[in-house]
């Protein structure tokens, strides 16, 4: 059970996707890039609304290294990982689990002192197992909390753990 909580953690704070808002233009892959180029720039509150869509995207789809890609290298959580060890243990999920999927809802954003800020997340998660005799299926719904911080202008997740 310990191992299907930690999975729902990681998939959801980390790493969530699904209901999307259709009233926030932050969320269409390469909008920021293409929004900066033109001079236009996005509040902290959409940066970090796409920050968590893309890491979202990058469990559903698998692939690690869209995750970590906004994981600061001074990561920790409550488990005692750094960034290292969310990195193992990102591969061993995936290893475990051939799908995984997200529901959410648009998370909660608080900026602190525009350099740190605090995103809720409200999810529901759904994993098969590679192996269903080793695995259990996981079927999960909480909320979580991710710390982000700012550096050189972009978001990066810095924390995340339970809402106590």
């Amino acid at each position: 059970m310990r191992g299907a909580l930690a999975m729902a953690l990681a998939c959801a704070a980390a790493f969530s996707a699904g209901c999307q808002s259709a009233d926030l233009p932050a969320r269409i892959p390469g909008l920021q890039k293409i929004g900066e180029a033109s001079g236009l720039r996005l509040s902290d509150e959409e940066q970090i609304a796409t920050v968590m869509d893309d890491v979202a995207q990058g469990m559903q789809s698998r692939r690690i290294f869209k995750v970590l890609a906004h994981v600061s290298r001074g990561y920790h959580d409550a488990e005692g990982r750094d960034y290292a060890a969310l990195q193992e243990y990102l591969n061993e999920i995936f290893r475990k689990y051939r799908t995984i999927r997200v529901t959410r809802v648009v998370p909660r954003i608080t900026i602190e002192a525009g350099v740190r800020a605090k995103a809720v997340e409200t999810f529901g998660t759904v994993a098969e197992p590679v192996d269903p005799g080793a695995e259990p299926p996981i079927h999960l719904q909480g909320q979580v909390v991710v710390y982000l911080t700012k550096s050189d202008g972009e978001w990066k997740i810095v924390e995340w753990g339970n809402i106590l």
